[in-house]
């Protein structure tokens, strides 16, 4: 479960009384000190690819000089190789974003690799191909289709990152606010001392935040709009939003 989801759920008992605020800031200072060490590991990663990539170029060097009869072993060697920095990329992808899709993608470049490199059977390239049927199946009915729905109504996902919001809409959020939506709704309402409900609402940077959908605890929708925008539309937004939810998400 993602650190900000247990620290919403940690805040949510805060308001019962059940967690102290010591708890919270200890939580919150090991979502910072968590997102961090990603960061270094993902330039470690980063570093040995770069150093990876010079055995790319001895790999053409030794297929050059190699004859015939042994070039097949090489050039095998030299797709191991390849395949295993391309997974190294997808796997910084995946620390960085965070995201369903970046996690599939991953996985289908590990069968991938495995299929080419060590199906030497047939019963190797069937178990394979289920395998990436699986994984497009996956992609195909459960992973979730957007990081937001209603895009008419700004109705977004609470794992949608900060970043993307801020592209989106302009607004002035410190990127000290959270690394996701609902990191941002989190440490809002920590701020304003309220408990996070279905209907809370919260203003930042010139955003109005509107909490639309809870779940046993954890945010899963936030609708945004404009400070300027109108009440009215904001209120029907959210109105026509749970009214045509089931029609927009399958999961």
């Amino acid at each position: 479960m993602n650190v900000a989801y247990v620290y919403l759920w940690l805040f949510s008992y805060y308001i019962k009384g059940d967690v102290t605020m010591k708890d919270l800031l200890i939580m919150k200072k090991l979502e910072k000190s968590a997102y961090y060490l990603e960061i270094i590991l993902t330039i470690l990663l980063a570093v040995a690819i770069v150093i990876g990539l010079i055995d790319i170029i001895k790999y053409f060097l030794l297929i050059f000089n190699t004859d015939a009869e042994g070039s097949y072993d090489v050039f095998k060697h030299f797709l191991a190789h390849t395949l295993l920095l391309v997974v190294g990329i997808e796997l910084m992808l995946m620390l960085l974003s965070h995201s369903t899709s970046a996690i599939l993608e991953l996985v289908l470049y590990v069968i991938a690799r495995k299929m080419l490199i060590y199906g030497d059977t047939m019963l190797d390239l069937v178990l394979g191909t289920i395998a990436i049927a699986g994984v497009f199946a996956i992609q195909k009915y459960l992973e979730p289709k957007k990081d937001f729905v209603a895009r008419d109504h700004r109705v977004y996902s609470a794992s949608t990152s900060l970043e993307k919001i801020l592209e989106e809409t302009g607004a002035n959020i410190p990127s000290s606010k959270g690394h996701t939506l609902g990191g941002l709704v989190c440490n809002l309402a920590e701020e304003a001392c309220v408990p996070v409900s279905e209907g809370a609402v919260f203003e930042s940077g010139g955003l109005n935040i509107k909490v639309v959908k809870v779940k046993d605890g954890v945010i899963e929708k936030v609708m945004i709009t404009k400070d300027d925008a109108d009440d009215t539309d904001h209120e029907s937004g959210a109105a026509e939003y749970a009214d045509s939810e089931q029609d927009q998400w399958h999961y």
